[in-house]
């Protein structure tokens, strides 16, 4: 009698200990659907912000065609979609901040495959073609220019 309590009570914990880190990170939509671009500012008067996000606004299609939102989060805001769109839950640019650790001063902007995984950070304004360089170099963008020129892609 008592081992199944302990079994149950076991199964119970394990399950309320791994769904909050699930439910923090507000990206997990994205996994495997999206490329994203985080972009973190203590403000919105960062200047660097404020480039980077001009810069990416005029490559639109580019960014369309590699599967890649722009997020910003600046300050203690949530986290906003900037180029692109994405649900994101309320405390997002909390939970960003915390998984990211950006610099605490300036701008800091990193790409996130579609795997999940931090694949660049850069601290100050860059170039599109340059994180588009990253992007075209990845095997899973390969693929996918492999399906698009092919005619298999499902679209």
């Amino acid at each position: 009698m008592i081992r199944p309590i302990l079994t149950l009570a076991a199964l119970v914990l394990a399950a309320t200990l791994t769904v909050p880190s699930a439910l923090a990170n507000p990206l997990v939509g994205l996994k495997g659907e999206k490329r994203v671009v985080l972009l973190f500012a203590k403000s919105r008067s960062d200047a660097g912000l404020d480039k980077q996000v001009e810069l990416f606004r005029e490559r639109r299609p580019a960014l369309r065609g590699r599967d890649m939102l722009v997020i910003v989060v600046e300050g203690t805001q949530d986290a906003i979609p900037a180029i692109g769109y994405a649900p994101l839950p309320s405390g997002s640019g909390r939970d960003l901040r915390k998984m990211y650790e950006p610099a605490a001063r300036g701008f800091t902007g990193i790409l996130i495959g579609k795997d999940g995984t931090e694949k660049e950070r850069w601290q100050s304004p860059a170039e599109p073609d340059r994180i588009f360089a990253l992007v075209d170099a990845m095997p899973v963008r390969a693929r996918e220019v492999e399906e698009q020129t092919s005619g298999t892609a499902t679209n």
